[in-house]
Parts: structure tokens; sequence; C-alpha cells
């Protein structure tokens, strides 16, 4: 048949043979492809939605999110714990562990639940640092409103009185508070109180003693006692806010007011106001160089003092040098201490402002000596500086400790 044209006959034949052999092979393909595409939908719904965690195990104020996996971007989910008070999961999926116990927590997705199993457990106890003994934000406290005037509170008179001072052959100015209902049938113990630097005998009424003493002996804080107010500077010139307040001679004004306490104002107070005698009856205490003086004169007369306090004291007590002031030291540390005599029969206490400028380190440097000498006594730091807050709190926390048998440590 070579070189011949075929017939219809022959072409019909051809055509169908070549379709017997291809139409397997599509078959096949279709066959092929759809059981590939099978393949891929039935492995897209094996794809189940499950929850991220079956069981969580947390301890109390730990969280942890949970979610469900494969979820349709559009399903909504609905979150519920069959225990509040012991895990509680907010909408988004977050598991809150409350206290100690087992919990079920449930998600909801359509028609389907589910579950994770949550197991509470104690959380482990955190170390608290144990507070600085000598911290006065902490231990040495004060009540609200313990300087304010009361209409509840019957507060004492308040004299200004002249006095004579052998020691500047002047006559001198002092105020006395007295406590409420003062009588001369009943003693009273004293409290002297010495002022700052440029003060003079009013600093401590305007830095609200009468009103401190006053609630406290109302509310039984306090003792009945007499507070003395003098004028520390005693030298001819004893006006307040002196031109050379800062000055070598100013500073030994007051390191003289020893010899006008005790030659002259003690006695002139025994002899006006019904006082108990004794140590165990009479104090000092005072604010910056009030708070230098009071500490040298309690510490050097320990026979006549049995409360001392130095609140924020100025430098003086030991050699030192400021604001281009030289001062030899009123005490070597050695000598700073109470004798065996009176070292647990005094109540010796140093109290400084946390961020005091104006005295600085001062303070404590007369703690550590203190400390380093054996001698028993309080010392703390209060929030604030060389300033009025300070001053009230450390007077406060000396008149509750003074002249009481049941006095706090």
């Amino acid at each position: 048949m070579c070189g011949k044209a075929a017939t219809s006959e022959e072409r019909s034949f051809y055509t169908m043979r070549h379709l017997k052999k291809t139409i397997p092979v599509l078959v096949s393909a279709v066959l092929l492809v759809s059981a590939v595409m099978a393949h891929g939908l039935s492995a897209e719904a094996a794809k189940k939605i499950s929850i991220s965690h079956k069981t969580l195990s947390l301890k109390v104020g730990g969280s942890k999110k949970l979610s469900l996996k494969n979820l349709p971007k559009k399903q909504k989910v609905k979150w519920s714990s069959s225990n509040k008070q012991v895990a509680s999961v907010s909408s988004a999926g977050k598991v809150t562990a409350r206290k100690e116990g087992r919990a079920k927590i449930t998600a909801i997705a359509g028609k389907k639940k589910y579950i994770c199993r949550v197991t509470v457990k104690k959380a482990a106890a955190v170390p608290v640092p144990e507070a600085d003994p000598a911290d006065g934000d902490v231990y040495y406290t004060t009540p609200d409103n313990y300087r304010a005037f009361r209409n509840d509170v019957k507060y004492g008179e308040v004299q200004t009185l002249k006095y004579f001072s052998s020691t500047t052959q002047r006559e001198r100015t002092l105020s006395v508070v007295l406590p409420p209902d003062y009588s001369k049938e009943k003693q009273y113990p004293v409290c002297y109180l010495l002022h700052g630097l440029g003060q003079d005998h009013t600093d401590w009424l305007n830095a609200n003693a009468p009103l401190i003493i006053g609630n406290m002996i109302a509310s039984g804080t306090a003792e009945e006692m007499i507070l003395v107010l003098p004028n520390c500077r005693a030298r001819a010139n004893d006006a307040a806010n002196p031109p050379d307040a800062f000055s070598l001679g100013n500073y030994q004004a007051f390191d003289n007011f020893i010899n006008d306490l005790r030659d002259n104002v003690m006695p002139f107070i025994k002899e006006n106001f019904s006082i108990k005698e004794g140590r165990e009856n009479t104090a000092i205490a005072g604010f910056s160089m009030g708070g230098r003086t009071a500490l040298y004169i309690g510490l050097s007369m320990q026979e006549t003092f049995g409360h001392i306090g130095g609140f924020c004291p100025a430098p003086g007590l030991f050699a030192y040098t400021m604001n281009g002031v030289s001062e030899d030291g009123l005490f070597t540390k050695e000598a700073f201490r109470l004798s065996d005599a009176y070292a647990d029969n005094t109540l010796l206490m140093v109290v400084a402002g946390k961020t005091d400028t104006i005295v600085g380190n001062f303070p404590e440097t007369y703690h550590n000596a203190l400390a380093e000498n054996g001698t028993k006594h309080i010392w703390y730091k209060k929030a604030g500086g060389h300033d009025v807050n300070v001053m009230n709190n450390a007077l406060y926390n000396f008149a509750m400790r003074i002249f009481r048998q049941d006095a706090p440590e």
C-alpha cells in the first residue's frame, strides 16, 4: 500500500485504533488528577480544631494564654471557667491563677467544646528584705494630725519670762510651756528644748511644740511635763538671725550656754515652777545647733540629765572644718559616750533627715562613735531634710519615751 492514498475506510480504522490507545491514557490522567485533588481536600479536612493546651499547671498569680488551633478566621470562641476563684479566663483565652486548686477551662467553638484542665499551685514565697532598724519611716512614725490644733484638747499656758544671766551679765528671755491645768500643788518633770543656729527662744513655739506635747498629753502618749525654751546664744548680743551666724564666735556662744543653763536657767525654773528634781525627771534635746548643744550638755552633765536628744545635730562635737570655720571638737570620739554609771538608765537619741544637706552626715558620725563605744542609744533617719517635719517627728518620738517607766524601746 506504499505510495497509495489511504481510503476513508482505512482512515477510520487508524483513527479508532489511535483512540483505543489514547483513551486509557487520558482516563488514567484524569484519575490521577482527581486523586491528587481528593488527597488535598482530605488533608485540609484532616486539620481538626484543637486547644493549645489540654492541661496546664500554674502558680498563684501566674497566667497563660490559651487558643484554638486551626480555627477558621471568622469562627467565634466562648471561654469559661468551672471555678473562677481558682482560675479565671478572659474572653481572649488568658487564664489567670487565683488560688490553689483545680479548674476546667472550656472553649466553645460552634457546637464543639474544647477543654483544658488547670492545676493551680501555691506561689513560691518571695523573700521580703528586712527593714533597716534605723529607718524612721518604718519604726519611728507619728499619728495623723499629731501637730494640729484640736478643739477637743486643752492646751497648757505659754509664758515668756525674763531672768538675769550671770554668764552674760544681761537680762535674758525664755519661754515656758506649762501642762494643762498646771498646779503648784503638783510637781512636773522638765524638758529643755534648744533652738537652731539663727533662732531664739521662739523657735520651738513656731515649730508646733506646744501643740505636739499638748496632743500627746491628751492622748496619754506623753507624761505631763514643763517645756523650757531658752535662748541658747549665751552672749551679750543674743538676738535671732545675727549677721555672724556662721562664725566661730556664734558657735562658741552656743557652747557657753552650758554655763547659763546650769547657773541661771535651771535655778530660775526651780524657783518659779513646781518641778520634779533628779536626772530621771530632767531632759534636754534640740534641733540643728541646738542638737549639738543638747548632746554636748547632756553628755557633759550626765548626773543631771537622764534623757538626751540630738535632732539633726550640727557639726562641732568632733574636730571639723566647714564653711570656712574649723573647730577642735567638744569631745574626742573615744570620750563621746555614757559613763558606766549611766549607761543603762539614760535615754540617748540621735535623729537625722535622710536628705539633710545642711549638716550632711555629721549626725551619723555621732551615731557611729556611740556604737563603737558600746553606748546604748536610739538612732534613726527620717524622710526629709533639715526641716520642721524631721524636727517635729523627732520631738514626738523623744517625748513619748521620756519620764515613763513603760517607755517603748
